[in-house]
């Protein structure tokens, strides 16, 4: 049987992988907090399905030594997050000093792969579209260069000790469990969603399941070893378009507001640094705004090739599923 350690796992991405490798009989250990009312909804639900939960956090070896004890994969998915008012030097205690005593752990441990999750935003804002493996670089906030300081510290260690890794890059995953798009699905069925902006922009998804098998791939493909993959679905889709899909589904009206970028940009950036030095989470920010401009679209073509990746899902399914899954769940 095979132990599986999962980092982050009473995440949204964690959990969907911890049931997953569950079912397949693996032997699920997670280490995690339960800070969060979802991430405590789901740490119930890993527990009914035999995972062994490790509460704690990353940076405290304790516990880090308690989760690895007997592991063979790990995935290493837990990290600081973009969210107002942190410190950077907690998104460099998190997610680079935290990977780099991660990596000694499991290389001690005898682990036979390590998977990094990393993110889109290791390349930075807005790259060349279709962004892929190969595409320069350019993180600008704290958490994009944290995330990609991580990704080259596990290439340095991959190379120096021949440690067997991989590293994916997840693009923007949506599916049961998710927490980031409800605000976009209850707007939406309640008809007070805006559009801010004109909609063209391009988000490039990926349905959790299909971020399942990536992971799944990563960690068992031979020649996934030292690499980095993109995890994206078949296409992206514009934001006017994902818009349209979800009012389908939800059976309401399509929204047709809409507000212009630039001063609701200005204004967020505004209320942002009004609250910023009374440690106050603003109801508008930047990132929040961002939702509305980001235009990505990647090439999946790697993760095809050597890990013989194939997206299952497209954009309609995925949205009637995770509607499905808020309205099981009294959400929407």
């Amino acid at each position: 049987m095979t132990k599986v350690l999962i980092t982050g796992g009473t995440g949204f991405i964690g959990s969907n992988l911890a049931l997953r490798h569950r079912a397949d009989g693996d032997d699920v250990v997670v280490l995690a907090k339960t800070a969060t009312e979802a991430e405590r909804e789901n740490a119930a639900d890993l527990e009914k399905a035999g995972v062994r939960l490790v509460i704690g956090s990353v940076t405290e070896p304790a516990r880090v030594e308690e989760a690895m004890r007997g592991v063979t994969i790990v995935h290493h998915i837990a990290a600081a997050m973009r969210e107002a008012n942190i410190p950077d030097q907690v998104f460099w205690d998190v997610n680079v000093e935290a990977t780099r005593r991660l990596l000694q752990a499991a290389r001690a441990a005898g682990v036979l792969r390590f998977v990094y999750c990393s993110s889109i935003g290791a390349m930075g804002k807005t790259p060349a579209k279709p962004a892929g493996e190969e595409s320069p670089c350019d993180p600008r906030d704290i958490y994009q260069k944290t995330k990609r300081a991580a990704e080259e510290l596990c290439l340095e260690f991959h190379r120096a000790h021949a440690f067997p890794l991989s590293i994916v890059r997840p693009a923007e995953v949506y599916g049961p469990r998710d927490r980031r798009l409800l605000k976009l699905f209850r707007t939406i069925a309640r008809g007070t969603f805006m559009m801010i902006g004109d909609g063209r922009n391009e988000h490039h998804l990926v349905y959790i399941d299909d971020m399942v098998q990536g992971f799944r791939l990563a960690a068992t493909h031979a020649a996934a070893a030292g690499q980095i993959f993109i995890i994206a679905g078949e296409h992206p889709v514009r934001l006017e378009d994902l818009v349209r899909v979800v009012a389908r589904q939800l059976q309401v009206k399509e929204p047709r507001w809409r507000l212009p970028l630039l001063p609701i940009r200005l204004a967020a950036a505004v209320v942002e640094d009004l609250c910023a030095p009374f440690g106050i989470q603003p109801p508008i920010y930047r990132r929040r705004v961002d939702f509305f401009r980001s235009d990505y679209a990647f090439d999946i073509g790697k993760a095809r090739r050597i890990l013989g990746y194939r997206p299952e899902f497209d954009v309609e399914t995925g949205v009637r599923r995770t509607m499905e899954w808020y309205r099981q769940r009294g959400l929407l």
